[in-house]
């Protein structure tokens, strides 16, 4: 076809020489002249294959510790120019600049340098120079020019040359372009994320989404999900980093709720100072926890979250802030659970676990107190972008004439983080054991007034346990009370201590009514809704 193109030079210049030997060889058979250098000149020559140099093109050695090597004329003029152009024609005539129809590019891995914790120095050169010119000429020319920018392309080519005997179409190349501008936006919002990490730079923001994983679907099974990892050189640990051991695919649903559970048991975790070894257990259901405990043994923080709502956690999501061993794998026995979460597995609880087939089993670290976030979330023909609410170091004050007892403050801390991770409008009601355990004993979330969200708790679970009682407990609300109608509902459950941000118009109405019932209520100044 007239618009097919023949590789007659190719221009190889790359990072990585993985799997690089078969087109090498291909590209021989096929009668291709090579063009490469330094590390990949040498790498060519060990398969025997004729190779000429770069330098022995344009009459330049590498330069500069190699940081120039292919920024010539006619190393770009062979690439860019219009072969049905006559004025380009003639040009590489008068100055002998071969054409160059194919180029291998694999780019200097700055991201995995960053991630490395390398020096700055080395991160710097790092950031490919050549290289990337050399794709997006490539690119630039397609309509003459075949580009592989990585490693990923390498197979796709080899594909190619095999099927055609070195020629391409049209279509062809517009796909391998497509590719390679891929690979250059991508590789600049890495150095932009690099050298704008923590700095406010006039709002801008650069996402780049790689390598995306197909889930089994969407919200909905008739929608269609992909999940992508950030690559933003960012140094802490999120959930996108957990490495699967068993179970079926994942879904769109299933990835949302284990990063909740994932998030709400490591703020548990950090935010219970009282207890020396201390673990969080997680028990989440459609995105909200429906059991939330931290104790200093992993069966009983397991049993008291369970124990919040246990109608509710039939088919959860798990995560465990300490290593699941054999006991706490037996305790689920015929119970279903969707996900479990942990830091770690003992073998023989893996053993147990391997036999519930479809359970997903995902190992993790747990998520640092302050991880330093930003979250993203989508509108229609928008991105709406802020910082996590991190928030564990609430201050408190009390405002009314009871006393907010200093021993209620570590519940109240806890307390805290179990309503931030509950849906808006949120309440939560935390309670201490007779050892020292704090746990979810009520919750009521996402009802468009507050005051039904209080009223309609889905786990008001006081009479656990020996008899919990509730005036022990700790109330907390994500946002003020606007009426005095919601502190009228807390007496009637007979919660003694109240814990909300404060700033209504009506907060002094609000605090009459706890003094009238006897009711200790502190302020936080700090909001902590929920969507």
């Amino acid at each position: 076809m007239a618009d097919n193109k023949k590789i007659k030079t190719a221009l190889v210049s790359v990072f990585h020489k993985e799997n690089l030997d078969k087109i090498i060889y291909k590209l021989n058979d096929l009668g291709v002249n090579i063009l490469s250098t330094g590390g990949t000149k040498s790498f060519i020559e060990s398969l025997n294959v004729e190779v000429t140099s770069v330098e022995s093109l344009t009459g330049y050695p590498s330069i500069l510790g190699g940081r120039v090597k292919t920024l010539h004329p006619k190393v770009f003029g062979g690439i860019l120019s219009r072969r049905e152009n006559q004025g380009d024609v003639s040009q590489l005539n008068e100055f002998e600049i071969p054409e160059i129809d194919l180029v291998i590019v694999d780019l200097y891995p700055f991201e995995k340098t960053v991630a490395s914790g390398a020096e700055e120095q080395d991160i710097i050169e790092k950031i490919d120079i050549g290289g990337i010119s050399l794709i997006r000429a490539a690119a630039k020319n397609f309509k003459d020019v075949v580009i592989v920018p990585s490693q990923n392309e390498y197979e796709p080519l080899l594909g190619h040359l095999e099927k055609n005997n070195g020629e391409f179409t049209l279509a062809e190349r517009k796909w391998f372009a497509s590719r390679a501008f891929g690979v250059s936006s991508h590789y600049d919002a890495a150095i932009y994320g690099y050298f704008a990490g923590g700095v406010e730079d006039d709002a801008k923001e650069r996402i780049s989404l790689n390598d995306g994983q197909v889930l089994r679907y969407g919200e909905n099974p008739h929608q269609a999900a992909t999940f992508y990892k950030f690559n933003n050189s960012k140094e802490t640990v999120t959930l996108a980093d957990a490495e699967v051991l068993q179970g079926k695919a994942l879904s769109y649903n299933n990835m949302l709720d284990a990063d909740a559970a994932w998030k709400s048991a490591s703020d548990a975790y950090h935010a219970v100072t009282h207890l020396e070894n201390k673990v969080a257990v997680s028990v989440i259901k459609h995105l909200n926890p429906c059991g939330l405990a931290v104790t200093d043994n992993i069966l009983e923080s397991l049993e008291l979250a369970w124990a919040g709502d246990p109608i509710s956690a039939f088919g959860s999501i798990i995560c465990f802030t300490d290593t699941v061993t054999k006991e706490v794998a037996e305790w689920f026995g015929s119970k279903f659970v969707e996900i479990l979460i942990a830091p770690a597995y003992s073998d023989e609880a893996l053993e147990v676990l391997a036999k519930k087939k479809n359970l997903r089993v995902l190992v993790t670290p747990i998520r640092e107190a302050v991880a330093g976030e930003t979250l993203y979330r989508s509108i229609s023909g928008g991105m709406l972008v802020q910082d996590e609410d991190e928030g564990l170091d609430t201050e408190f004050k009390t405002v009314t004439s009871k006393e907010f007892e200093p021993s209620k403050m570590n519940l109240a801390k806890f307390g805290t983080v179990a309503c931030k991770h509950l849906k808006s409008n949120a309440i939560a009601v935390v309670t201490e054991n007779e050892n020292g355990a704090f746990w979810l004993t009520g919750a009521g979330m996402g009802q468009p007034n507050r005051l039904d969200s209080l009223r309609y708790l889905t786990m008001p679970r006081f009479e656990l346990k020996g008899g919990l009682n509730i005036e022990n407990s700790v109330l907390i609300s994500d946002a003020f009370f606007p009426f005095r109608d919601s502190i009228e509902a807390a007496n009637e459950y007979g919660v003694k201590y109240i814990i909300e941000p404060g700033g209504s118009i009506r907060d002094e109405e609000v605090i009459e009514a706890c003094n009238e019932f006897g009711i200790a209520m502190a302020f936080t100044g700090r909001r902590h809704f929920r969507h």
